[in-house]
């Protein structure tokens, strides 16, 4: 059997198709010969081809579960409700089922993942940035994190070594900060510059000022999240313009080893699911 995931972000839908029997999160492709151990992809949420690419999803079941369909279909989403609407009515155009869309919750714990929420009302977090804490959580536990979501927002979380999720920031992503100065400005371009130390022209300074914007922002809340913690946290960045950012932290040094890990969200609603599973199968007490 199969799992079909979705993380229905602002701006892109992602999606992977992952086998339920797995003991591990599936990573990398499957060896020269082998039959695919699973499936991601991406479409821009608001993308005429959505349905398509969920009904390709879906037909890809046979070659990761043997069943025609997955067996499960779980989503979290912090899209509008009617971009959730029309995936909820292309999963259903394709057999599946509408998914089963989960929130935050004030704590989880299974298979030695354990996060808690400190947050004033918890389920007020959203869906994505808690299935990401639970993905950076099972890829490194027992330490401080510091976890850099960089998509249409720029998150910035903290967690303790005993899995206190203490909070965190919400800031404009890059993209976002492009699009306004182009937007508010009158003679200011929608830059497609490069970052670089001293820029010479127009589009490398609106590419190195927001970057640089974004470093910054990153540096503080590390330094915060370190006293908060008493110690270096794991710094983990995730997210469609995570690469760049994840690039320039390593290259100016003093965080240790930065982490990128693109599908934490995703990893994160596969460990939910194999707690959903095993509360279903679970002997009534």
């Amino acid at each position: 059997m199969s799992w079909l995931l979705l993380d229905a972000g602002n701006s892109a839908l992602k999606w992977a198709l992952v086998p339920s029997a797995g003991a591990l999160w599936p990573e990398g492709a499957a060896p020269a010969g082998a039959p695919p151990s699973h499936h991601r992809g991406a479409v821009a949420i608001d993308a005429p081809e959505l349905a398509a690419e969920l009904a390709r999803a879906c037909a890809l079941s046979a070659t990761v579960g043997g069943a025609a369909l997955p067996g499960l279909v779980l989503g979290c989403a912090v899209a509008s409700v009617e971009a959730v609407a029309r995936i909820d009515a292309a999963l259903l155009a394709a057999g599946a089922g509408p998914a089963l869309w989960l929130r935050a919750g004030a704590s989880y714990a299974h298979e030695g993942i354990v996060l808690r929420s400190a947050y004033r009302d918890p389920t007020q977090l959203g869906a994505d940035r808690w299935h990401a804490l639970i993905g950076a959580r099972a890829r490194f536990a027992r330490v401080p994190l510091a976890l850099v979501s960089a998509g249409t927002a720029t998150t910035i979380d903290g967690v303790q070594a005993d899995g206190m999720f203490c909070g965190g920031i919400i800031a404009p992503g890059v993209d976002l900060m492009r699009d306004s100065l182009a937007r508010g400005t009158a003679r200011l371009p929608l830059a497609a510059g490069d970052y670089v130390p001293h820029p010479d022209n127009t589009d490398d300074a609106i590419r190195t000022g927001i970057l640089d914007a974004q470093l910054g922002l990153i540096e503080r809340r590390i330094r915060r999240i370190r006293e908060m913690a008493g110690a270096p946290p794991q710094v983990v960045v995730a997210g469609g313009n995570g690469a760049a950012l994840a690039t320039l932290l390593q290259r100016q040094g003093g965080y240790g080893a930065v982490a990128l890990e693109p599908d934490l969200v995703l990893r994160g609603l596969w460990h939910r699911g194999r707690a959903h599973v095993a509360a279903a199968l679970a002997p009534p007490l």
